[in-house]
């Protein structure tokens, strides 16, 4: 397990123990990845990038215990 992962494992306990501040260091972690994703037509799109986030944190929460 690289050490990304492994920080990324720890996160993801954090949040399922009710940790705000860790599902907000996840979203920043994948960052430029959210971002290229909400380019519509060429030009970046902030509407699209909350709804992305948004999902994120209810996707997010959603996770099973390990």
């Amino acid at each position: 397990m690289s050490e990304d992962d492994k920080k990324l494992f720890d996160l993801l306990v954090l949040v399922k123990e009710g940790n705000t501040r860790a599902t907000f260091e996840i979203i920043l972690m994948f960052e430029k990845y959210i971002d290229k994703q909400c380019y519509i037509n060429g030009k970046f799109n902030q509407e699209c990038k909350d709804y992305i986030i948004d999902r994120l944190f209810v996707e997010i929460k959603k996770f099973k215990k390990i």
